[in-house]
């Protein structure tokens, strides 16, 4: 087994040269010292150097070999890129979530009151593995709750009235919470969410589980702009013929499992001058990365994104 041992910058940098990487001034030494520093060498070169890397100079010598013109500070820039691609993203699904908190405590609470989510009847008990997922669920929001009673809003409740309004407690409950808590709603319930955003109930659950692990992505730092979800794939929507993408097996080639897919949904759940700004941000980043690649392509990571050339027009 091979042990990794402490490297100092100054091996750090050396390994990173002998890799293909431009570091050849003082300025670029004292750079790559100071983005290191900051950055560290796992979050910064095995997070973001794939695209940078020369897949057969690679193989041939049987370990990292970067594309010819490479530097630290064009991998810093596409880091930054996703940093700030990252924080925009969170920021739109947040908004989501609000709105779909306040929806889902207002249909619910309208047909059982506001102090009965956690009776098993009044859930979709027809699901499959209902009695499995219910009983995960109301764990679930047992188990947040108590993590919660330091909190003033919710000790507020407990100790006046002896319960939370749902109101209340969606303020605490995870996206990947309330996501279940609506996939296993009535369809009375589901249906009177759904409508107040135009959706069907089926399409409305897939975007909630899709963004829900968008957003967990973008609260543990993770890379955003090479996104793929492994757990589900966004269902079709009209976007997807509309931009005309391609098919693969009969399944789309962008949109579907990647952070195109992401954007597909925040659209189908913002409203149109929300979407608007985010496509600003995302206009204005990626021009601004443009400026500073040399060795990559813009439409490279476009295409790392899962975006199609022509996604503005969505």
């Amino acid at each position: 087994m091979v042990t990794k041992v402490f490297t100092s910058y100054e091996k750090q940098i050396e390994l990173l040269k002998n890799r293909g990487i431009l570091i050849d001034s003082d300025y670029d030494k004292q750079y790559a010292t100071e983005i290191l520093q900051k950055t560290g060498y796992y979050n910064l070169i095995n997070g973001y150097k794939k695209p940078f890397i020369d897949i057969n100079e690679t193989n041939k010598l049987n370990h990292d070999c970067f594309k010819k013109g490479t530097t630290i500070q064009e991998i810093h820039a596409l880091y930054e890129f996703d940093r700030v691609l990252r924080e925009a993203f969170m920021n739109f699904v947040l908004k989501i979530e609000i709105h779909i908190k306040s929806l889902i405590a207002y249909y619910f609470s309208e047909s059982y009151g506001h102090d009965n989510y956690l009776i098993y009847a009044n859930f979709d008990t027809s699901k499959k593995d209902a009695h499995s997922q219910i009983s995960v669920l109301l764990s679930d929001i047992q188990r947040q709750i108590s993590s919660h009673t330091n909190d003033p809003c919710i000790s507020h409740y407990l100790n006046k009235y002896g319960y939370i309004p749902l109101w209340v407690l969606t303020n605490i409950l995870t996206f990947g919470t309330i996501s279940k808590f609506y996939s296993l709603m009535k369809i009375k319930e589901k249906t009177g969410v759904s409508r107040a955003l135009n959706l069907q109930p089926h399409d409305l659950e897939n975007f909630l589980m899709y963004l829900s692990s968008v957003r967990n992505f973008c609260a543990h730092g993770n890379r955003m702009f090479c996104y793929e979800s492994k757990k589900r794939a966004l269902n079709d929507t009209a976007y997807h013929q509309k931009l005309n993408i391609s098919l693969n097996n009969g399944v789309y080639a962008n949109g579907k499992r990647d952070l195109f897919a992401a954007l597909i949904a925040i659209k189908m759940l913002s409203s149109k001058n929300d979407y608007q700004r985010l496509k600003k941000q995302l206009i204005r980043n990626l021009k601004y990365l443009s400026k500073k690649l040399k060795v990559l392509s813009i439409d490279e990571v476009l295409a790392c994104m899962g975006f199609p050339n022509n996604w503005t027009t969505l």
